[in-house]
């Protein structure tokens, strides 16, 4: 009797242990991103407009898979059904668009690459000019540097100017750089790819080289562009000047920045503008407009803490700031050089509203003046006419559905153009996921995020919670605008019986401020940790059905770096974590970016003049002793974006500190998973969280 009460109470206490609910592998199948394709159709328009017109078309799919055409007349404020896709009006054939390589403005002319090397030949004649000799593999004048035929004729890199009597070509350099390769261990017969790859600090780097060729002389003049070791130039529409073309050189370490012109005639370089920003220039906004063939200049610079534009004259003197304010200047969509105006988004202007929605403005030259032309309080993506008189806006928000309609220059609703059925993704159960904000670690700073639940939610019980996190800096993953797929599918995930959610972290974003862009300079392996850490608590004291006993975390390339990183920070934390594609060493990832957002110091030698860079960066592997929890590492056989060897890294550092982990391999995928393998991928997911936070 008394082994009969003994395992009758150990009965009574088994239900006690048992997770709040069952692991729901079937809803998270419904809500596939496969699935979900089949009852959604397109969300916005992209124009095609007819003739150098008002006038378009666009092509729109519907939830049924039928794809329809519609023609928009902005005049009679009109949008009707076509019967079928239009088609584009034949032009003549001009025989010379036949010949290789590419045709000068007046068709007299053409550029063309073999071996490498650069030729010229005028229209009609059998004899061609070499202009260069020395070009090779991977010094080449050639489109494809890679190209190994010696008697092909390709197209060049060079671009002709407007004139037709000069040209420019840069070419790069990069004999030196280093390779790296990757296993293709699936083919008949397993092989080797090498492609030149190079790291964080490397000695060996891309060298640039500007040239200016001459139709007339037949000759090609090399420029002098020196100024920093390694730097990095690019030409800026350098057509619209018959005099000079334009271009930027970058110094090495990424804060400081010219920009340059080439005399046509003389192959004299002057320098217009210089910039300083520390720690870095945003490679992400910066740009540059050339206006009326140099005469003024827009500059995009983030000085005053914030990211805007400031207009200058031809000689580099600062005439205005465009578009001052505490908001941030965005890509520009258009400009009217007649009544000197900017068409530019914007982020954070308006007051109350979520910093990452994307807004259109119109701003005089002169900053005095500033319009906002899309006032609703959405994600606005527009597409202007040519000749500038009206626009399409596509805008919605992650909790309200997308519409299309026609404004005019002024901002003016014109007409509807179309919106999506969704009553199909309704009837499955879909439900929209929840904007949320909370504070930063630091107490003060806003950070936004996305709340997915399951659609049998029951706000009596307690869920685990799952991060999907990406740090950034050059993007956050947390969409403004709305989405049925999103990229993670943490739709799907959310039903296993999950609360998912993303959130941006400082220095994750440079649509902020310049202190939030920049944040996390230097510290690429740890410094978003801390506001996830804080965000996560304070959505479980907000909400009485998130469990902060269970909480797991999911990343993706950056983001699987810091998953994994978090994990091991955090060990009692952090419970589960799946670690994907992750860059867990960035000594062995692209040099521009590790360079830039990390940081690397220029060292010079006194004695002999000579530059050299000094590259110093934490990495995950120093963690692995830490790690207590479930790590699932995943990384693609062929990734040549983040190389397999991060991850490999990672997992001889947890080998090597005796801890236990799992890993996936998933053979011949690149660094995006694709078919059979993204869906083996995606159920490990699932099946990996609901064993370790559901106990299935």
């Amino acid at each position: 009797m008394r082994k009969d009460r003994c395992f009758l109470m150990i009965l009574l206490c088994v239900p006690l242990l048992l997770p709040a609910q069952k692991a729901n592998y079937g809803a998270a199948g419904k809500y596939d991103v496969p699935e979900l394709e089949k009852v959604v159709g397109s969300m916005e328009l992209v124009p095609f407009f007819i003739n150098e017109t008002d006038k378009c078309w666009f092509h729109w799919e519907e939830a049924n898979g039928k794809r329809n055409y519609y023609f928009v007349d902005p005049d009679k404020k009109s949008v009707r059904l076509l019967d079928d896709k239009p088609e584009p009006k034949t032009k003549p054939v001009n025989e010379k668009s036949h010949l290789p390589g590419d045709v000068s403005p007046n068709r007299q002319w053409q550029l063309y690459s073999r071996n490498h090397n650069l030729y010229l030949k005028k229209a009609g004649d059998t004899v061609e000019s070499q202009l260069s000799r020395d070009a090779q593999l991977y010094y080449s004048f050639c489109i494809n540097e890679f190209d190994t035929s010696t008697t092909h004729v390709l197209a060049s890199e060079a671009h002709w100017m407007r004139d037709s009597k000069y040209f420019y070509v840069v070419r790069e350099d990069n004999r030196k750089v280093q390779t790296v390769s990757l296993m293709h261990a699936m083919a008949a017969r397993p092989w080797i790819e090498t492609k030149k790859y190079q790291y964080p600090a490397d000695k060996d780097v891309t060298q640039y080289e500007l040239f200016i060729g001459n139709t007339q002389s037949r000759q090609l003049q090399q420029i002098n562009i020196s100024k920093w070791a390694d730097q990095a130039i690019a030409v800026v529409h350098a057509t619209a000047s018959d005099k000079e073309i334009f271009f930027t050189r970058k110094k090495r370490t990424g804060d400081e920045i010219e920009l340059c012109a080439v005399d046509l005639a003389t192959g004299h370089v002057r320098t217009i503008i210089h910039e300083v920003s520390r720690p870095y220039i945003n490679p992400d906004l910066f740009a540059v407009s050339i206006i009326e063939g140099g005469k003024e200049i827009i500059w995009w610079s983030d000085r005053s803490g914030w990211g805007h534009y400031y207009l200058y004259d031809s000689a580099g003197n600062l005439k205005s700031e465009i578009t001052p304010g505490n908001w941030t200047a965005g890509r520009i969509v258009s400009i009217d050089t007649l009544k000197k105006e900017l068409y530019v988004y914007g982020y954070g202007k308006e007051p109350n509203r979520n910093p990452y929605l994307q807004h259109l403005y119109k701003v005089s030259f002169d900053g005095k003046k500033q319009t906002l032309l899309t006032p609703e309080n959405a994600h606005h993506r527009v597409f202007f006419s040519p000749t500038g008189n009206y626009f399409i806006d596509n805008f919605s928000r992650i909790d309200q559905e997308p519409k299309t309609i026609l404004r005019d220059k002024k901002g003016l609703f014109i007409c509807d153009i179309i919106k999506p059925d969704l009553h199909s993704l309704y009837a499955t159960g879909w439900k929209m996921p929840e904007p949320f904000m909370v504070k930063a670690a630091d107490g003060i700073t806003d950070l936004y995020g996305i709340m997915w639940k399951p659609y049998d939610f029951d706000s009596t019980k307690k869920y685990p919670i799952i991060s999907q996190v990406y740090p950034g800096p050059q993007i956050e993953t947390v969409w403004p605008n709305f989405t049925v797929f999103d990229k993670y599918n943490n739709t799907s995930l959310a039903q296993v019986g999950f609360i998912v959610v993303v959130m941006g972290h400082r220095g994750g974003s440079p649509y902020r401020n310049k202190a939030y862009a920049t944040y996390g300079y230097g510290n690429m392996r740890d410094y978003a940790l801390a506001d996830d850490v804080s965000g996560l608590q304070q959505l479980a004291r907000r909400y009485s059905f998130i469990d902060s006993s269970r909480v797991g975390i999911i990343g993706h390339s950056g983001g699987g770096a810091m998953a994994a990183t978090a994990i091991c920070t955090y060990p009692d934390f952090y419970k589960v974590a799946v670690a994907s594609a992750g860059n867990h060493d960035n000594n062995i990832y692209f040099r521009s970016w590790g360079e830039t957002f990390n940081g690397i110091k220029e060292i010079a030698d006194t004695a002999t003049g000579k530059v050299s860079f000094r590259f110093k960066v934490e990495v995950n592997q120093s963690l692995a002793k830490n790690l207590k929890g479930h790590l699932l590492l995943v990384t693609g056989e062929v990734d040549n974006n983040v190389q397999p060897a991060n991850t490999y890294r990672m997992a001889d550092a947890l080998i090597k500190a005796g801890k236990d982990f799992d890993m996936l391999v998933l053979p011949n995928q690149n660094h995006h998973y694709e078919g059979l393998y993204k869906t083996y991928y995606e159920n490990k997911v699932r099946h990996y969280f609901g064993k370790h936070l559901l106990g299935e």
